[in-house]
């Protein structure tokens, strides 16, 4: 009898301590890392526009979509390489055709003709705003050559950038390595706008509320340079802190618009690109 009565207390014991011991479930609070990190992809996509509107790194040199914009080539002739290409958007806002604002500098440096195998452009910003997020980093851009169907793939590799909100109280970060195969526009070198871009690969960072997160594309993103946003696509976004409760983005079927949704353990979200 006493056997049993101690083997029976030894085991409540054991429950009490497990039960007590247990970690509660933990749950993320919101699912703002998504919209930062949309955020972030979207301006970088961005600013690659940006250089896509002005030239094809030859020495055509096109209207920046802003008219408070100016953009340069040096050395601007047809044999000289490196190139680089300076898009000035001024001090203060200049809205574009897109109805984004910008003030700062892009510059981008081509060690090639933009259509060459092992091209590497690199693009760097020198007090660069967008929509008054102050963005920092730098790009650096590969020509990978073409694909089995026919297409080029270019390398994006993003380390560190930063991207600081209005009031200059939160800041984010981000880290890509991606690959954007050129999907059509190609043989229309004169007419950029129906150049279309589909993004895979793999993407992490801290959001503005310091979670750590880690992004896979599933379905790869579209970006047609004539709209600025992405405009179709999904990827898994996971919470270092909480690992179990992946959030799913989905950016639409299409349109282009600035709208996208996650999903965070069942219930969805409506987020907006700025």
């Amino acid at each position: 009898m006493k056997i049993t009565k101690l083997l029976a207390a030894l085991f409540l014991a054991s429950v009490f301590i497990y039960t007590g011991c247990k970690k509660e479930d933990k749950k993320p609070k919101d699912y703002s890392a998504s919209t930062d990190n949309a955020n972030a992809n979207n301006a970088f996509a961005g600013i690659w526009k940006e250089i896509s509107t002005v030239t094809d790194s030859s020495n055509a040199l096109r209207a920046p979509s802003s008219n408070c914009a100016t953009a340069s080539i040096t050395p601007f002739d047809l044999v000289t390489w490196p190139k680089t290409v300076v898009i000035d958007f001024g001090t203060t806002n200049c809205i574009g055709s897109d109805y984004n604002r910008r003030r700062g500098k892009i510059t981008a440096v081509f060690s090639g003709p933009y259509l060459d195998s092992n091209t590497v452009i690199t693009i760097t910003l020198t007090d660069y705003y967008h929509n008054d997020y102050h963005v920092q980093g730098t790009q650096v851009i590969t020509n990978r050559g073409h694909v089995s169907n026919g297409h080029l793939v270019y390398n994006v590799v993003v380390n560190n950038a930063t991207i600081t909100s209005p009031d200059g109280a939160r800041t984010s970060t981000w880290n890509t390595n991606q690959n954007r195969e050129f999907f059509s526009g190609e043989s229309t070198n004169a007419y950029i706008f129906d150049d279309v871009y589909l993004i895979t690969g793999h993407a992490h960072g801290f959001a503005e509320n310091g979670d750590g997160y880690s992004i896979l594309i599933n379905t790869a993103l579209r970006v047609n340079i004539g709209c600025p946003w992405i405009v179709s696509g999904g990827l898994t976004l996971t919470l270092a802190d909480y690992p179990t409760y992946p959030i799913t983005v989905d950016y639409g079927s299409g349109a282009c618009d600035a709208n996208a949704t996650a999903v965070l353990n069942g219930t969805t979200y409506n987020i907006s690109m700025y």
